[in-house]
C-alpha cells in the first residue's frame, strides 16, 4: 500500500514537468479572428518519482485535468517541457515531440479513464478490449494475447472466463477494472489516472483503490492520479499538488497539507470535506465570489479576489513559489504568518 514514507525516499525521477502552459485561442467576430485565450494551465512545475503517486487536486476548471493531458499529449502544450525519463537513461522532451515519434512511448504510459460506462466500447468483447494495446503494438498471435488478458483479468479481481461477455454485463466497478486490465496490458511505467472513482459508489470507490495501490506495489507502478475529491487523495498519495485556476498553489505530503496548509484556497478545500464525527465537525470556510476566470484571471495573486486574507501585494503581485521545507511549497504572500486550520484527518 502507498505510505507517505516513500515520497522521501530517494527513487530516481521519471517525470518533470517544467513551466507548462496550455492557452486555447477564443474566437470572435465575423471572421473568427483570435480575441482573447483561455490560460488553462499557466507555468505548472512539478516531477515525478518513480513507484509514487502524485496527485493533482482543485476545484473544477483549475487546469488539472488539461495538465494531464498535455502530459499523455492528448493534447499539444503551448509552451513549457515534459521531460520522461526512459528505462534506457534517456530524457525525452514529449512536449517536442510529433505524434509519430511519440507513438513508441506511449506503452510507457497509459490512461485510466474517468467514466467506466463510456471508456470501453459497447460492441467489443472483454478480449478485444483489453488485448487491443498488445494487437496494435505487434502482439498478433491469438492465442499469446488470451493468455496475457486472463492474466490481467486475475490480476484486477475478476475472472478470465468474463473475456467473452460485452461491457453491459458489468457494474461500475466492473468496468473499471476492466479499463486498469487494459491500461497494463502493455507494462508501463506512468499511469495517468484522471477521476477513476469520481463515478463510483463508496464501497465500490474504496475497492477500486485498494486494488490501485496493491498494483502499484506488486508491478511498481507510478501514478498521475487527478482527482478533486480530497479524502480519495489523501487515501492514495505520496504527494499532493493543489491547482487554482491553472497555477500550482501548494505542493506536499498529505499530512503535511491536511494538518498545516499554507495557502488559504487548500485551508478552504480541506473545510469542506465532510466529518463523520460531530465532534470533530469545525467551521466550513465558505468562499465569497466567484472562480476566477482563466480567459481574464486577476491581476497579482489569482486567488485574492476570494481570500478572507488578502492584503494590498496580493492584488498587484503574483506570488511566487517558496519552498518551506523540504518537499513542502507554497505561493501565498503571507503563506509564512497564517496560521491556517487542517482537516485533522491526515493519513498516518
Amino acid at each position: 500500500m502507498a505510505t507517505n514514507e516513500r515520497a522521501a525516499d530517494p527513487s530516481p525521477t521519471i517525470l518533470e514537468v517544467k513551466n507548462l502552459k496550455k492557452y486555447f485561442p477564443i474566437h470572435g467576430g465575423i471572421l473568427r479572428r483570435t480575441i482573447g485565450m483561455v490560460r488553462a494551465v499557466d507555468g505548472v512545475s512539478f516531477s515525478l518519482r518513480q513507484g509514487e503517486t502524485l496527485s493533482l487536486v482543485g476545484e473544477s476548471g483549475c487546469g488539472k485535468t488539461t495538465t494531464a493531458r498535455c502530459v499523455l499529449r492528448a493534447i499539444d502544450p503551448t509552451s513549457g517541457e515534459i521531460l520522461f525519463h526512459r528505462k534506457d537513461g534517456q530524457v525525452t522532451d514529449l512536449a517536442r515531440l510529433s505524434q509519430s515519434d511519440i507513438r513508441p512511448l506511449r506503452r510507457d504510459i497509459q490512461l485510466v479513464f474517468q467514466d467506466p460506462f463510456g471508456s470501453l466500447n459497447p460492441r467489443m468483447t472483454i478480449f478485444e478490449i483489453v488485448s487491443e494495446p498488445l494487437y496494435v503494438n505487434g502482439v498478433r498471435n491469438h492465442k499469446q494475447r488470451r493468455e496475457r488478458v486472463a492474466e490481467l483479468l486475475r490480476q484486477v479481481g475478476m475472472r478470465p472466463e468474463y473475456m467473452s461477455r460485452y461491457p453491459h454485463a458489468f457494474s461500475g466497478g466492473q468496468r473499471q477494472r476492466i479499463g486498469i486490465a487494459r491500461a497494463l496490458a502493455l507494462n508501463p511505467r506512468l499511469v495517468v489516472a484522471d477521476e477513476p472513482v469520481s463515478g463510483l459508489d463508496v464501497s465500490v470507490k474504496a475497492q477500486v483503490l485498494n486494488l490501485m495501490m496493491d498494483l502499484q506495489d506488486k508491478l511498481g507502478l507510478t501514478y498521475l492520479f487527478v482527482s478533486h475529491d480530497l479524502s480519495v487523495v489523501n487515501q492514495i498519495s505520496d504527494r499532493v499538488v493543489v491547482m487554482y485556476v491553472g497555477r500550482v498553489v501548494e505542493v506536499g505530503t498529505p499530512r503535511e497539507l491536511f494538518r498545516t496548509p499554507k495557502h488559504p484556497y487548500t485551508a478552504a478545500l480541506l473545510s469542506a470535506i465532510p466529518k463523520p464525527d460531530p465532534s470533530q465537525r469545525g467551521d466550513r470556510i465558505v468562499l465569497t465570489g466567484e472562480v476566477a476566470s482563466p480567459a481574464n484571471p486577476p491581476s497579482g495573486c489569482h486567488f485574492h479576489p476570494r481570500c478572507p486574507f488578502a492584503i494590498d501585494r496580493c492584488r498587484t503581485e503574483a506570488p511566487p513559489m517558496e519552498e518551506m521545507g523540504p518537499g513542502r511549497f507554497a505561493s501565498c504572500h503571507r503563506a509564512r504568518e497564517l496560521s491556517l486550520v487542517g482537516a485533522g484527518q491526515a493519513r498516518l
